[in-house]
């Protein structure tokens, strides 16, 4: 029996269930091209639920087998798990958690590997206001962590640069209808992630060629691009940001994503993040005994991987100094990316 495993956990079960799968499939990719014959690696299912999440942390921090952990996916359950992590000195990574918070609670065992969601709005805030001349934006956001999140920092953004939002509206996890937006908006901002076909969707149903720009909650195949069809492309089309470059972006990355597909078919969206993430924190345990010399290997850590162009280190709080927000627009059914800004959008 191995003594030492790493685990994974996230939503393999539930509306994320796609998402969850990936994250782990990409870490499972990892463990095996590592070789670790002393390392084993446990799957488990936190069923998109802030109580089994916890439930899980609990039962991980508890058990001295487990050196590290890679998850969460969903914002509101990381956030919950995160205290219990750090509490046990087990070292998490969060391969694609957005939400400020998680790393500015002065926890030192908590890292996140994506890009921040302060960070991402500024960046398309930016990208909108000074490349797109938009003044006026609608802002809908799921009523989710991460939705409220990212609308929010969005509107912040925004307004700072002396952009207008004449209205907010929120709208309930599975929703597929909603509110007239207002005709003076040059844009619609959506924070969330599985309302955003339908309201694209509604959108040109009403006739209306706005842009819209969304977080990186619809940079996802299965759940926005194929479900929105022709209605990301009419009118002004969709401008979706990512954490992370598209593939083929980064040296590596291409082959990677063949590997991943051979193995385990098409990428949804951040399955380099999650490979990355487990391949740091598989390079600590190597040269780490327990917990601690772990956590302090993976702060010493400066990794070239595949998801950023720059070699993955931590600053103090635990975010990734390497990270980058992506902008995409959708093209003939995909995404293209046309635009990259560093960790903060510049003036």
């Amino acid at each position: 029996m191995t003594e030492r495993y790493i685990a994974v956990a996230g939503p393999l079960t539930g509306p994320s269930q796609l998402l969850g799968a990936e994250m782990a499939q990409a870490v499972r990719l990892a463990v095996d091209e590592h070789c670790h014959d002393d390392l084993a690696l446990e799957t488990f299912d936190d069923q998109g639920d802030i109580r089994e999440g916890e439930r899980l942390a609990r039962a991980l921090a508890r058990d001295a087998r487990c050196v590290g952990v890679v998850g969460h996916y969903n914002s509101d359950i990381t956030l919950a798990a995160a205290p219990i992590y750090d509490a046990a000195r087990l070292p998490l990574i969060a391969p694609i958690v957005s939400n400020p918070a998680l790393t500015e609670r002065g926890m030192t065992h908590i890292f996140r590997f994506t890009n921040r969601d302060d960070r991402t709005a500024d960046a398309i805030a930016g990208h909108l206001y000074q490349r797109l001349g938009k003044r006026t934006a609608a802002v809908v956001a799921t009523r989710t962590t991460y939705g409220t999140s990212m609308a929010g920092e969005f509107e912040r953004a925004f307004t700072a640069l002396g952009g207008r939002v004449p209205g907010r509206y929120e709208v309930d996890e599975g929703q597929k209808t909603f509110p007239e937006l207002p005709r003076e908006a040059d844009v619609i901002f959506y924070g969330g992630t599985f309302e955003g076909a339908p309201l694209v969707r509604h959108i040109r149903e009403q006739g209306s060629p706005r842009l819209l720009a969304t977080g990186d909650g619809c940079w996802d195949l299965a759940n926005f691009l194929r479900p929105a069809g022709p209605a990301a492309t009419e009118g002004e089309g969709t401008l979706v940001l990512s954490a992370t470059p598209q593939l083929g972006e980064v040296k590596g990355s291409s082959q990677f994503a063949r590997r991943y597909e051979r193995r385990y078919g098409s990428i949804n969206n951040y399955a380099a993040n999650s490979y990355d993430a487990a391949c740091m924190l598989l390079n600590s345990v190597a040269i780490a005994g327990d917990r601690e010399e772990t956590t302090a290997a993976l702060r010493g850590q400066r990794f070239e991987g595949i998801a950023y162009g720059s070699p993955s280190a931590w600053d103090d709080r635990g975010d990734n100094l390497a990270t980058v927000t992506a902008l995409h627009e959708v093209n003939n059914g995909r995404f293209r990316q046309v635009a990259e800004y560093p960790a903060t959008a510049p003036e």
